[in-house]
């Protein structure tokens, strides 16, 4: 595997006469790319398209990346993963369902990240269009027949909204939760809150305090041995046949790419680990990846949301940090704590205006009906294909 990055000699000519500022090159690994040049494009992405999580997805059987480097004489200006799938490891990520609800069935490649909670191409705001087209242009010598295109998943609403300008079909896949917390404190958070949510949440997280448990936080390799077997226990709980020695490896990739930015908050009953919530920190924001509980020795002191969201609270306060991203599912908890809740999107970029999806346009009226003004606000959520949303 060649792991420098090589001329895109296929695509060379095009683009000096599309874009006669650009180049692209291709790599087989971040590892040759400077983190901080690939994370500047990568902010309004999210740490999901980071240098560090996107060398982690490399070290994962089942799929061969490629990523396409678009550079203005030597500065890095746009990039894109484009992955090979051979096979898919992880239901959650499969992408028959998806396309099943757009209509359309067949071969299709991925672009964007390949696991996490967001999607999308990176681009300097100074050249965006000129970058973005060349890109997906390179795309395409990847994805070609008998493929029919390329899905985004999990795309961000700034990457849909800019593949839509391209003909790209777009279907709603699910919300996405943050805390926007202002750096504050526990309690000083609690007090933007709405009154009967305010009381609830600081009595829980006082019940936690409370139980005797010895709180701390470390790094994912410090704690990693000890760890893995909670990890793997909530998996189970909820359906999934993980082992410890799976969830080991899985995170041992992690820790291999991450440890720097990894925060794994720990509650400790005799010196022995029996919760614990792996995060990572990047440009500012904590992101919570994966819980898991030691369950008979739990002292039913609301141990989920002491380590996953109380706890992570007030380290940010001492750290600068304002905002807590909680990813998927579980809204309803996650919004009584104050999270708002913005949409993600499969989208489908099809080579052929011919094998273009055409969902029908969707309507998540039941979101903000559900969640409230709070947590949804109708300007992130309603796009051109999607139904207005009804606020009254």
């Amino acid at each position: 595997m060649n792991d420098q990055p090589v001329l895109f000699h296929r695509q060379l000519t095009a683009m000096h006469s599309s874009s006669p500022g650009l180049r692209i090159e291709t790599t087989t690994t971040l590892d040759k790319v400077s983190p901080q040049d690939w994370d500047t494009l990568a902010e309004p992405e999210g740490f999901y398209m980071s240098h560090g999580w996107l060398r982690s997805v490399e070290l994962e059987s089942g799929a061969s990346v490629s990523y396409l480097l678009a550079y203005a004489g030597d500065r890095l200006v746009g990039g894109l993963p484009v992955y090979e799938i051979e096979r898919e490891n992880n239901v959650f990520y499969s992408l028959a369902p998806r396309l099943e609800q757009m209509g359309t069935s067949g071969d299709w490649g991925v672009m964007g990240s390949h696991r996490g909670y967001s999607s999308g191409i990176l681009r300097a705001p100074d050249s965006e269009d000129a970058v973005v087209d060349e890109l997906l242009d390179a795309g395409r010598e990847f994805h070609r027949p008998p493929r029919k295109g390329s899905l985004f998943l999990f795309a961000t609403s700034r990457t849909a909204r800019t593949l839509h300008r391209r003909g790209a079909a777009i279907d709603f896949d699910c919300g996405d939760a943050s805390l926007f917390t202002g750096g504050l404190s526990f309690t000083d958070y609690c007090g933007t809150l709405r009154s009967r949510h305010r009381v609830s949440l600081k009595r829980e997280y006082a019940r936690f305090l409370q139980a005797g448990y010895q709180l701390g936080h470390q790094r994912l390799s410090e704690c990693l041995e000890e760890a893995a077997p909670l990890l793997a226990n909530l998996q189970t709980k909820y359906g999934h046949s993980t082992t410890a020695e799976q969830a080991f490896h899985m995170f041992a990739e992690q820790a291999a790419c991450l440890d720097d930015q990894s925060v794994v908050f720990t509650a400790r009953s005799q010196g022995r680990l029996v919760a614990v919530s792996v995060m990572y920190e990047w440009h500012g924001k904590l992101y919570a990846r994966a819980a898991g509980f030691d369950y008979e020795a739990l002292r039913g002191a609301y141990e989920y949301f002491g380590i996953c969201y109380y706890f992570p609270i007030d380290y940010m306060s001492t750290r600068g940090l304002t905002e807590l991203h909680l990813g998927i599912g579980a809204y309803s908890a996650k919004v009584k704590r104050g999270a708002r809740l913005s949409p993600l999107w499969t989208v489908a970029l099809a080579d052929d205006p011919a094998d273009v999806p055409h969902p029908a346009p969707v309507d998540l009226t039941s979101w903000y009906t559900d969640h409230g003004a709070d947590a949804v606000q109708p300007g992130l959520w309603t796009f051109p294909w999607t139904q207005p949303l009804r606020t009254n």
